[in-house]
Order: structure tokens, then sequence, then C-alpha cells
């Protein structure tokens, strides 16, 4: 190799593609950084909230309880999707609790949509963060208390055939730990505007 290829390999090596990384990671991938501590402590800081579900039969041709986004990224993600890919479905239902006299948002990253139509009708506990619970800047109809993670509900289990084993047995539609943690991570990474992030976490 000539000493003139070389030195303009070393400089694209050393120069153009980190400056270009970082132009294309800065614009085109829409995410916050380095949210894992900040993902743990909004985890651990939560309080739970009584609320009645409203009714959401699956009926055919009706209107879905939940709206839904899709989050691409042009490069696979390890921690976006269940299995890791360029895609996560963001799904949410926004509901108004009288008592606490706030509106609130469920979301759940890759969950199947069913579950919207399992937790209605169920009296559930809903689990938000304890600080932005009292924080009054949280609750509106413009920006709604979040919940990732609820108990209480129970559901059928699908019947995909005549004569299946679990035929009619209701489940539990608890959040798991690992479901909970997932949609704040992805909540914090993929759709929490970069200015109330850095609001929020001062980051």
């Amino acid at each position: 190799m000539k000493m003139s290829g070389f030195i303009g390999y070393a400089i694209a090596s050393l120069i153009i593609i980190p400056v270009a990384v970082f132009v294309y990671n800065s614009y085109y991938i829409k995410e916050n950084r380095d949210v894992t501590p900040f993902s743990k402590q909004y985890v651990g800081d939560t309080v739970e909230l009584n609320f009645k579900m409203p009714s959401n039969k699956l009926i055919l041709g009706g209107e879905d309880p939940y709206k839904w986004e899709l989050i691409t990224t042009h490069l696979s993600r390890k921690n976006m999707g269940p299995n890791g890919s360029r895609r996560s479905t963001y799904f949410y239902q926004d509901i108004y609790s009288k008592g606490y006299n706030k509106h609130i948002r469920i979301a759940m990253f890759d969950l199947s949509n069913l579950f919207w139509f399992d937790i209605g009708d169920s009296t559930v506990m809903l689990k938000v963060n304890k600080e932005d619970f009292n924080n009054p800047k949280y609750g509106s109809n413009e920006k709604p208390l979040m919940c990732f993670s609820l108990r209480g509900a129970n559901g059928p289990i699908l019947i995909k055939g005549r004569g299946t084993k679990n035929e009619g047995k209701i489940i539990n539609k608890d959040t798991p730990p690992e479901q909970f943690e997932y949609n704040v991570y992805m909540y914090l990474t993929y759709v929490m505007p970069r200015k109330e992030f850095k609001e929020r976490f001062g980051k």
C-alpha cells in the first residue's frame, strides 16, 4: 500500500468514520442514551393506584381499546424487540381516574394486543413512579402519568381448537418484573422526548 493511501485510510478510520457515526446516532437514531441507571431508579421508586378498568369486550369490527406505534431503527439493537431487531411495538391505553384526578397511560412494549381485552372490566393496581405521581406536571391529558406495570387482572386462555387441554382456564395477567423493567427501559430510550428526559434526569 502506498504511503498516501495508508494516510488516507488512517484519517478515515480515526476522524471521518467516528464523526459519521456520531452524526448518524445523533440525528437519525432517535433515542436517549445511557438510560439504564435512570431506568433502575424509576422502577425502584413506585406507588400503586387502585383503578377499575372499563369493559373492553373483544368485538369483531369494534374499536380497539389500545393504540400502538411502531418504533424502528436503521440498525438492529440488542434491546429492541423481544429477540433483538430493528423494530418494536409500543402499545398503550389512556384512562382517567376521578379518584386521583389524573390521566394515566398504561404502556406495554411487544406484548400481545389481546392483553388489553383481558384486563378490561377488572379492578387492578397500577404501578407508577412515585416522583411522577407527586409531580403536578404529570397527570394531564397532554402529559399523562405513565404506568408500565399492573396486577390484579385475570383473563381466559384463548381457545385454539376444540378439546384444548387448557380450554377455559383463567390465567393471571400481572406484569412480571422483567416486562416492567423492559417497558420502562424502552420508554425512556425511544419514546420520552429528549427535552423531557434531560429535564427529568438532568442528562
